[in-house]
C-alpha cells in the first residue's frame, strides 16, 4: 500500500526480483563475487592505479594544499572505460558526454537481466 497525493491508501501492483547484478571495487562484477569478498574478508581498497590518474603529480599529503589529493589508495570500480555504446544503440559521441555512472548503470541492469534469465529482445518497449 501507498499513500497518493490525495493522502489515501491505493493497491499498488507486486513487483518480483527476477535477477541481480552490481559491479564493485575489488574485482566485484556479481552479487556472487560479492558475498565471497565478504566471505573472505578480502580488501577492496587498492592502490591507485597510474591509467586513472598520475599520483606523482596530483597528490600531496597536506588535505590542505588545493588541486591536489591527499589520499594514495581508493575503492575504484575496473573497467569503468570498456564501455560499448552500440549494445545500448548508443552513438559514441553520446556516450562521450554520458556520466560514468549512467554507463554503469546502464551495464549493471543488462547483467542483472541475463542473471534473470530474461530474453532482453521481448523486453524492449515494456515498462520494466
Amino acid at each position: 500500500m501507498a499513500l497518493d497525493p490525495s493522502g489515501t491508501f491505493k493497491q499498488q501492483e507486486p513487483i518480483a526480483v527476477l535477477g541481480m547484478g552490481c559491479r564493485l571495487p575489488g574485482g566485484v562484477e556479481s552479487p556472487e563475487q560479492f558475498w565471497q569478498l565478504l566471505a573472505e574478508g578480502r580488501e577492496a581498497i587498492g592502490e591507485i592505479p597510474s591509467d586513472r590518474w598520475d599520483l606523482q603529480r596530483h597528490h600531496d599529503p597536506d588535505p590542505r594544499r588545493p588541486l591536489h589529493q591527499h589520499v594514495r589508495r581508493a575503492g575504484l570500480v575496473d573497467g569503468i572505460d570498456q564501455f560499448d555504446p552500440a549494445l545500448f544503440g548508443i552513438s559514441g559521441r553520446e556516450a562521450q558526454c554520458m556520466d560514468p555512472q549512467q554507463r554503469l548503470l546502464l551495464e549493471v541492469c543488462w547483467r542483472a537481466m541475463e542473471a534473470g534469465a530474461q530474453p532482453l529482445e521481448q523486453l524492449r518497449g515494456r515498462s520494466v
